[in-house]
């Protein structure tokens, strides 16, 4: 009799110890996932911010006018939506100042437009907006200016932008003025905004 107390014993302390470190191995696994998740979703926004900076324009310039536009929009949807650190919005600046002519850059003061830029942001912030999408013109919807000299095309965008607080949206359309340089990249030479198609 009293080895069968001590078997079922022993049998309940195993089954107990199974399941507690069952208990605590579940536990684990699902706090190294949520940790896991949170990592992935913080790298999805730092690698967009690092992908824009690290590009080489000197070697890497967009090689149509369509090209140019689109990597503005992932620029400026960057800044205007994924909380950038304030050194990534220095240097995504200075990457749209690059995509500017130089009659631009010498219009815009850098020091200046950086400013500005934060102050967009928080403006951003405040209201509860956030840019969700940008749409370029297809290469057919494109004017170009041909001959002139130097060579002119004119290009239509818009950005979709989210008003969180009411879970609207709203449009911006902007028109936008290249040209092409000595090395016969397409630069913005200037943009307004225009009325929506």
């Amino acid at each position: 009799m009293a080895q069968t107390k001590k078997k079922s014993s022993l049998g309940a302390t195993i089954v107990g110890i199974l399941f507690g470190a069952v208990f605590i191995v579940g536990i684990y696994l699902t706090v190294t996932r949520g940790r896991q998740q949170n990592a992935i979703e913080a790298d999805a926004e730092v690698s967009e911010a690092n992908t824009l900076i690290s590009r080489d324009l000197e070697k890497d310039y967009p090689a149509t006018v369509r090209e140019v536009m689109k990597y503005y929009c992932r620029i400026t949807k960057c800044l205007y939506s994924d909380g950038v650190s304030e050194v990534q919005l220095t240097e995504l600046t200075d990457k749209l100042r690059e995509l500017y002519t130089d009659d631009l850059l010498a219009a815009n003061d850098r020091t200046e437009m950086i400013g500005l830029i934060k102050t967009e942001i928080k403006n951003y912030e405040k209201a509860g907006s956030k840019i969700q999408s940008y749409n370029v013109a297809e290469s057919g919807e494109i004017k170009y200016y041909r001959n002139e000299t130097p060579q002119r095309a004119i290009i239509n965008i818009y950005f979709t932008i989210k008003q969180e607080k009411d879970n609207s949206f709203d449009r911006a359309y902007e028109e936008f003025v290249l040209v092409q340089d000595a090395k016969d990249r397409w630069k913005i030479m200037g943009w307004r905004m225009a009325e929506g198609q």
